[in-house]
Formats: C-alpha cells, sequence, structure tokens
C-alpha cells in the first residue's frame, strides 16, 4: 500500500506540474498576443486621401450650408443692429518760439540781454496735455446739446458712454480719441468717434478749447516765473529807494543852507543819502529793464495753438464696415466646419482600423480596474471550478 500509495503520490504530483507548465505556457502565449497586439495597435497609421476627403465634404455638405448659412445671418443681425459711427478731425499746426521778431522788438526798445529761453517746440506738450486726465474731466463734465438718432439731446459725454467708475470712463474716452503726431511735420491730428457727427465734432472741437485754456491760464514757463520773481522784486526795490529819496529829502529840509554850508558833518550826511539814492535807482532801472525783458520772454513762452483744420462735420460714416464683418464671419465658420470634418473622419477612421485586440485588453483593463466587476468575476470563476 506503501508503495502504491507513494506512486500515486507521485503521480499526482507530476501532473500537477504538468498542469503547472501548460498555465504558465498559456500565460506567456496570452502575454505574448497582447504584446503583438499592442505593437500591431501602435502601428496603425492614418493615411489622408484627397479623394476620400472630398467624398466626406461632400457626405457633411448639410453641415456646411447650415452653420455657414447661419453664422452669416446672425451677423448681418447684429450688424444691421449696431450704429453707425462717425469720426471727426482737427488738425493743429507745431508751434515753436520764434525769437526773430522778439529780438527786434528787443533791440528797437533797447533792451540788451536778459536770461532767454531755449529754442524748444512748445508744441510737443499738446499730445501729452489733450490726453491728460485734467482734460478728460473737463470733457466729461461738459454739457453737449446735439441731435442724436433724429432727436435733439442734452447730456454729459459721462452719460453718453454711460458708465460710473472713473477708470472705465477713461478707458472709454481713449478709445473713441486718437490723438497723432506726424513725426516728419509735427502736425498734431486730433479724431473723436461717436454715433453722431454733430456730437463727434463737438468733442474735438471742446478738445482745443481744453488745451487753448490749459496754455493761456495753466502752463507756466520759466519766464513767467521770472517775471513773478522781478515783479516782487521790483515793487521792494521801489519801496526801499523812495525811503531813501524821502530821508534825502528830510535832510535837505532840515539843513537849509545844505547847498552852501561848509560843515563837514554835513557834507558827509548829504553825501551818503545821495548815494544811497544813486544806487537804488541804479538797481531799479536795471531790474526794471529785466523786468520788461521777462515779460517779453513770456509773451514769447506762451504756446499758440494754430489750427491748421477745425474740426469737421463728419458726413460719412466710418464704421462698422458690415461687408467686411459678414465676409470674415463666412470664412471662419466655413474653415471652422472644414477643420471640424476632417478631425471626425480621422477620428472614425482611427476607431475603425484599431486592433480588436487592443479593445479587448482595453475592456480587460477596465474590468479589473473595478472591484466590483473584479469580485463578481472572481465569484464567477469559483462557481465554474466548483462545477
Amino acid at each position: 500500500m506503501s508503495v502504491l500509495g507513494t506512486k500515486f503520490v507521485l503521480g499526482k504530483e507530476d501532473n500537477f506540474m504538468k498542469e503547472n507548465m501548460n498555465k504558465r505556457i498559456t500565460l506567456k502565449k496570452s502575454m505574448l498576443q497582447e504584446s503583438a497586439s499592442k505593437e500591431n495597435s501602435s502601428k496603425v497609421t492614418f493615411e489622408i486621401d484627397p479623394l476620400e476627403i472630398g467624398r466626406t465634404l461632400l457626405r457633411r455638405r448639410k453641415w456646411f450650408v447650415w452653420i455657414v448659412s447661419s453664422t452669416v445671418i446672425a451677423t448681418i443681425a447684429i450688424m444691421l443692429m449696431t450704429s453707425n459711427r462717425y469720426t471727426s478731425h482737427a488738425v493743429i499746426l507745431p508751434s515753436g518760439k520764434s525769437s526773430g521778431g522778439m529780438s527786434a522788438l528787443k533791440a528797437m526798445a533797447g533792451l540788451v540781454g536778459g536770461m532767454g529761453a531755449g529754442d524748444e517746440t512748445s508744441s510737443n506738450l499738446f499730445p501729452v496735455i489733450l490726453q491728460s486726465h485734467l482734460v478728460a474731466d473737463s470733457l466729461l463734465g461738459h454739457v453737449y446739446n446735439f441731435e442724436l438718432y433724429n432727436h435733439d439731446t442734452t447730456m454729459t459725454l459721462r452719460e453718453y458712454i454711460g458708465k460710473d467708475d472713473t477708470d472705465k470712463l477713461y478707458h472709454s474716452l481713449s478709445g473713441m480719441t486718437e490723438i497723432s503726431t506726424d513725426t516728419r511735420t509735427g502736425e498734431i491730428t486730433v479724431a473723436v468717434e461717436t454715433k453722431s457727427p454733430e456730437f463727434s465734432r463737438l468733442l474735438v472741437s471742446e478738445y482745443i478749447a481744453q488745451l487753448e485754456n490749459y496754455n493761456l491760464h495753466s502752463r507756466k514757463s520759466k519766464a513767467t516765473e521770472r517775471v513773478s520773481y522781478l515783479q516782487r522784486e521790483l515793487k521792494s526795490r521801489l519801496d526801499s529807494l523812495t525811503q531813501s529819496e524821502n530821508n534825502l529829502s528830510d535832510f535837505q529840509n532840515g539843513n537849509r543852507n545844505w547847498a552852501m554850508t561848509t560843515n563837514p558833518f554835513i557834507l558827509k550826511q548829504l553825501g551818503r543819502f545821495k548815494r544811497e539814492v544813486e544806487i537804488k535807482t541804479t538797481t531799479y532801472a536795471y531790474l526794471l529793464q529785466e523786468y520788461e525783458i521777462a515779460r517779453l520772454d513770456a509773451q514769447k513762452d506762451i504756446p499758440i495753438v494754430r489750427i491748421l483744420d477745425r474740426a469737421t462735420f463728419p458726413t460719412q460714416k466710418t464704421g462698422p464696415n458690415r461687408t467686411v464683418a459678414v465676409l470674415v464671419s463666412a470664412f471662419i465658420s466655413f474653415f471652422g466646419v472644414l477643420f471640424l470634418v476632417i478631425v471626425i473622419e480621422l477620428i472614425q477612421t482611427g476607431i475603425r482600423l484599431s486592433d480588436k485586440n487592443t479593445v479587448d485588453a482595453l475592456r480587460n483593463e477596465l474590468l479589473d480596474a473595478n472591484p466590483f466587476t473584479r469580485r463578481s468575476n472572481t465569484t464567477t470563476n469559483e462557481i465554474l471550478e466548483r462545477t
């Protein structure tokens, strides 16, 4: 029995080893098949056939008709609801400091010297002034009377823009306005675009008015500051000269015989008072001459806004360009549909060319990744082994 038992046990062990070998061989074959299927799936290539693409476009022609026509119709509707815009222009000539006329005037008046300013182009700061918040605030708060949509309207620019935030108001005004300078000639162009031609003209005129107002009342030059200084100094020197003249007059009135006296003290005091009056008179005369020169320089320093073209009244709209908008929308929508059709066709072709083993491997991985599916598979296998 022991021998038979031993033989029986050995027989079972041999069968067990054979079964394990068969399982290993089967597992290796399945792994090799999976790797081969993966290699085959990775080698799937897409070939673009122009004829096939043409047939695909013909099959999808309804997409082009519906999408492109819908886009064009929507664009036309939007363009029809968009109001016309009108642009008014004004041109400012460059203004420099020409010293020829003022120099001749100084020579005729006998005024020589002075601290003249350099020859700088005064209009260089015009664009900066026009784009400043100071001018913007004046434009936003000003009340305008104009015609809008065939109705007389009275409103401010702030109400026209329809925003409360100050930064947004500045941004909107900047978007409506274009201020450019010709680098060759120095001409400055001011342009404003609104929905009303009259309102555009009023805004450009207000820009020019605010520029002139700033130059006349707010812009200060070195010559202007020198005039103010010399004016204060002249008043002080005149008071001092008047006091010295009064002192001399009082001394002479107190000494009636000062013209014929030989008293050394009286002569000394008289000479001191006269020298003081002469020095202060000379100083006052020199400051008065410098004051007149500074006044001429200050007058010359005032930048003159020379208008070449006043604010125009536009009769033709400058926007929107409805034809271009419709053509661009049709172009973009057509190529958008074309791209979409090609992508969909490539995806469908790729799915058809995919190897079935790749799909099965993906399904098995998904099943293994799901714990509920893995548990049901285990239970099914146990039931099959028992039976």
